[in-house]
């Protein structure tokens, strides 16, 4: 059993909250969230609170904004109560993402816990209330956003070494989230990538290092759907890779760079795959 559901089926018994380790840490849980939540141009920073709710009664939550001056400081934090639907620990939030889901131009607080166990695992908090809720990863490592299919709206992505998945949720015009086309196995609690525009659609793609079981690979994952292209691959105790994105041609398109690292965690070999601009890569020397 893997750690984090351990850690799930004793928070049922036990109030007192759990500490995780330290890899788990390495994608956003307690990290701030950023986001323009007064519409003046700044960037305010919000944190999330309490870990684990309040195990008996009503699971009430908190959002702390601490709202930037011109001058670049923060001012005192303003806390904001706000009702889970969830009705078992972790019953808060703790990490999140924010981003403009409605038409209305307004920032929402997309939320989630790094122990989160049923669905719905996102809330969506508009003025600092609670107005929609949607499926995504239990236990995520992370929860990132980025434009992947180049229609001008933020889309989500997360990560979990629990669940196994890097997974990507669409922003629709409606302004809910949908399961994008990303979809893949990874291992790692936050897989090593780079994001560029492969194929030309103005959206974001992966460059990254997808770690499957024994094996390791870099692979292009494209943010429209697009057939994944795998760069290089190898099999157990041979180490890992790095992926670079860079202009090897000069052409103004994304080429990619693969270093493949040994176990020791050297670099052996450097191999360049030049883009048509369309996602098809050929390898070359430069």
């Amino acid at each position: 059993m893997r750690f984090r559901r351990l850690v799930s089926i004793l928070c049922i018994f036990l109030t007192i909250p759990l500490i995780a380790p330290a890899a788990a840490s390495a994608g956003n849980r307690f990290q701030p969230i950023f986001g323009d939540l007064n519409s003046d141009g700044l960037l305010d920073r919000v944190t999330l609170g309490p870990e684990l709710g309040t195990p008996s009664g009503t699971p009430n939550c908190t959002v702390n904004v601490e709202y930037r001056r011109p001058d670049g400081s923060y001012g005192a934090p303003v806390t904001h109560t706000y009702t889970s639907p969830w009705r078992q620990l972790p019953l808060c939030p703790n990490m999140g993402e924010a981003i403009n889901l409605a038409k209305n131009g307004q920032i929402e607080l997309v939320l989630t816990s790094w122990s989160a166990t049923a669905q719905p695992e996102l809330l969506v908090l508009r003025n600092f209330k609670l107005v929609a809720v949607f499926n995504a990863l239990d236990f995520p490592n992370t929860i990132r956003s980025a434009d992947f299919n180049g229609d001008g709206r933020m889309d989500l992505w997360e990560s979990s070494d629990e669940t196994l998945r890097l997974k990507t949720f669409t922003n629709v015009p409606d302004g809910t989230l949908v399961p994008g086309p990303i979809d893949v196995c990874s291992y790692d609690s936050i897989p090593a990538h780079v994001f560029a525009d492969f194929n030309g659609d103005r959206g974001q793609d992966f460059l990254a290092v997808i770690r499957c079981g024994v094996t390791f690979s870099a692979e292009v994952l494209f943010g429209n759907g697009q057939p994944v292209v795998t760069l290089a691959s190898k099999g157990p105790f041979a180490g890992t890779f790095r992926v670079f994105a860079g202009d090897i041609n000069y052409d103004l398109i994304p080429d990619a760079v693969v270093a493949d690292v040994a176990s020791n965690g050297t670099i052996v070999a450097t191999r360049y795959f030049q883009n048509d601009g369309h996602g098809g890569f050929t390898e070359v020397t430069p």
